[in-house]
């Protein structure tokens, strides 16, 4: 410990209390690992992969992480109020990437509940219009809006040899939750995409960032080829539409079926949206705390 703080620029007389600063990144270095080791094991181990439920599970981790680091400052001595400009800039940087990649996450829940929705008055056509539901009766397709997903930041940049301790550790802890954050709003947005790529090329700068995301984003991008990219919900509800288009409209045990498959994909975005309004949110509210503390000084 000590040998690094030395090579950190720390001098002797600051040890002691880097110590404990240092230790309290670590804390929430660990955290992080934490649960990014549960999203790991569920990948592996668990059969709910690349289901609405699995990336809801995997959105949660952004409000966690997000209070772990307001809480790593407050323990090193370095809450909002005492930010130096550098802190600030990189802040307000990470917040409004994390609020376009959530307006991108509810604008394609918004789409794809629209394509049940359609799908559900199809259904509702069948006894009093069966020509005009079977014209209706379509897959849910994925949204395709995004052509670019850019992420700017200053994250990666090397720091001022002067900076003080607790610039460092808050630039080492912004690494992580910014990586972290936007590494899982691109598994949520994977999961309401068809056009993948610039999606996948965020994730791949953010593994670059943060070497501690490759192996969970290496079994990630396996298990998401293997499946072909679709969500388990979806894929269920289209195999249904299929099923009743090959077989022809009559039989209610199929349309019964796919009404159910709808239901559960409506809970699923439901729950989804839910959290993402939440997260939403408190970033904006964070990011609006910062930008009020500008003006006041």
């Amino acid at each position: 410990m000590i040998l690094l703080l030395s090579r950190l620029g720390f001098t002797h007389h600051h040890h002691l209390s880097s110590e404990v600063n240092i230790a309290s990144l670590q804390a929430f270095r660990s955290l992080v690992a934490e649960n990014l080791n549960q999203a790991l094991q569920s990948l592996i181990l668990g059969s709910e992969f690349f289901s609405l439920t699995w990336i809801h599970r995997c959105f949660r981790m952004i409000p966690i992480i997000n209070n772990a680091f307001a809480k790593t400052m407050v323990d090193i001595g370095y809450p909002m109020s005492r930010w130096e400009a550098g802190s600030i800039d990189e802040y307000l940087d990470y917040t409004i990437n994390m609020l376009e990649l959530l307006n991108s996450i509810s604008s394609s829940i918004s789409h794809v509940n629209q394509a049940r929705l359609s799908l559900t008055r199809a259904l509702s056509l069948i006894e009093s219009s069966p020509a005009l539901a079977v014209d209706r009766i379509r897959e849910i397709k994925m949204h395709d809006s995004i052509k670019k997903c850019k992420t700017s930041g200053i994250s990666d940049r090397i720091l001022d040899r002067n900076r003080n301790e607790n610039e460092w550790i808050f630039h080492e802890a912004m690494m992580v939750l910014r990586s972290t954050g936007f590494w899982v709003c691109g598994v949520v947005l994977s999961g309401l995409k068809s056009h993948v790529d610039p999606i996948m090329g965020v994730m791949t700068n953010m593994v670059a960032m943060d070497s501690s995301l490759m192996a969970l984003d290496s079994i990630f991008r396996k298990k998401f080829i293997e499946r072909g990219g679709i969500l388990k919900e979806v894929e269920a509800v289209n195999e249904s539409v299929r099923l009743i288009i090959s077989s022809g409209i009559g039989d209610s045990n199929d349309e019964m079926e796919l009404k159910r498959r709808l239901k559960v994909v409506g809970n699923g975005l439901t729950g989804l949206k839910d959290e993402e309004e939440c997260v939403f949110g408190s970033v904006m509210a964070a990011r609006n705390e910062v930008l009020e503390m500008l003006r006041r000084n």
